[in-house]
């Protein structure tokens, strides 16, 4: 293939996992550790914390509007970041700015103090977001389905452990204790990076000229008008949406709808939220080893429709069953991950599409959980918001459609570019001929 029409990058030589990147290795899986301790650290300790901080509903509201937003907040400052420092310095720069964050909190004796720490630490877990794919695209790209594997399944560690530890942390040394714990755990995952970015080598200006001209030049703009990232920002966004308004609803819904106890709600809430690991082990590699990964897009669809469908019309039967099937759908929260990888040539690319993509994705995802609680305080049945959510776990199909052709993203900007300069070249021509 050549220039612009290629549609797959040469393949890496493979070798060893750990060979000669170690290091990077046991950064990548520590940063994965931290990138959502921010969002549940305090929730599970609420009771504890509001015996010395006066939180309203309002105030608990807040705090749970923000990792969204603050994921969107790092789909911005993450590629801009870029555009001006290396990659591991970014990452070290969000690092520091998470342990600051986990600090403040700890010392927190005001809600809007509470509110500004919340906030420092959850924008350095999303710039750490965006950036992690571009760190394995840079160290691994020979090894994206584990390596994607790998960081997926620990952010499904690192959303549980905080519910299971705070809480007895909490009660046995206090909540600012607790809440300290993740600054020092964040912390951990600093050297690893400082080490990697003391050992690299400055890129020869040759390929900092060709970095910046993907980053800088049509790489915000034009992925505006690329078909694979509006395919890959759908499936993130919509399928978040879905994810989140069930684990926000769930419970309400099985004990509403199902007549289940409060433990056996819990428990079903619990695998709903626990299903998401294993796929990430599973799904990455089926993703890249398909010649048309959009299929998957049709396949999380169905599942969610269908756990939907099974508990609208027949929620007391095999109510295990539809509620694992609806979680089938989150696994394309993985098969997005590995996407941004394997539809991307660059490291400076893949920040740009994963900024994007999880940026405006999180926008899109924020509006589960409250629009179905708003369906249902209107409508008083769980009817209409299962109709919302089946209409926007449908939209996900449109994705696929998107990313059935195999093409790279910076391939589709290139020819964007190209028929843009054309246009203006005929344009320019056409006026002097006047």
């Amino acid at each position: 293939m050549s220039g612009g029409t290629a549609t797959r990058s040469d393949p890496p030589a493979t070798r060893l996992l750990w060979a000669g990147r170690g290091l990077a290795l046991l950064g990548i899986i520590l940063v994965a550790i931290n990138l959502r301790t921010a969002v549940t650290a305090v929730s599970a300790i609420v009771t504890q914390i509001s015996a010395d901080v006066a939180l309203s509903d309002v105030a608990l509201g807040t705090i749970g509007m923000l990792p969204p937003l603050m994921l969107a907040a790092g789909g911005l400052v993450g590629p801009v970041l870029t555009r001006w420092i290396s990659l591991e310095t970014g990452l070290v720069i969000s690092l520091v700015v998470m342990v600051a964050g986990h600090l403040m909190r700890a010392g927190a004796d005001t809600f809007p103090v509470l509110l500004v720490s919340s906030i420092v630490a959850m924008l350095g877990m999303g710039v750490g977001n965006v950036l992690l794919p571009a760190l394995v695209k840079k160290y691994f790209p020979d090894r994206i389905a584990v390596m994607t594997s790998i960081y997926a399944m620990l952010f499904s560690v690192s959303t549980a452990i905080p519910g299971a530890v705070s809480p007895m942390v909490a009660d046995a040394a206090g909540w600012r204790t607790a809440l300290l714990l993740w600054g020092v755990v964040a912390a951990v995952a600093v050297p690893p990076w400082l080490a990697l970015l003391l050992r690299s080598r400055r890129v020869s200006s040759t390929e900092e000229a060709g970095n910046d001209a993907v980053v800088g030049g049509p790489t915000r703009a034009g992925l505006w008008r690329s078909r694979t990232a509006w395919g890959l920002l759908l499936m993130y966004g919509l399928s978040s949406l879905n994810g989140y308004a069930m684990l926000a609803w769930l419970p309400e819904i099985l004990r509403d709808t199902a007549g289940v106890t409060a433990v056996d709600a819990g428990i079903l809430l619990s695998g709903y939220a626990v299903t998401a690991g294993p796929l990430a082990l599973i799904v990455p590699a089926i993703a890249l080893r398909m010649s048309n990964p959009g299929v998957l897009s049709y396949v999380g669809a169905v599942t969610f429709i269908a756990g939907y469908l099974g508990l609208m019309l027949c929620p007391e039967f095999l109510t295990p069953l539809w509620v694992l099937t609806a979680a089938l759908g989150t696994g394309l929260f993985p098969v997005m991950l590995a996407l941004i990888n394997a539809r991307t040539r660059t490291p400076a690319m893949t920040a740009s599409l994963s900024g994007f993509v999880q940026g405006q994705g999180a926008l899109v995802s924020v509006a589960g959980p409250p629009v179905v609680g708003i369906l249902r305080d209107w409508t008083g049945s769980w009817t209409a918001p299962f109709v919302f959510l089946i209409v926007t776990a449908a939209g996900i199909a449109l994705s696929g459609i998107l990313l059935r052709s195999p093409r790279l993203v910076d391939d589709e900007l290139a020819e964007l570019t190209g028929r843009d300069e054309r246009r203006r070249a005929m344009s320019v021509s056409a006026g002097q001929s006047r």
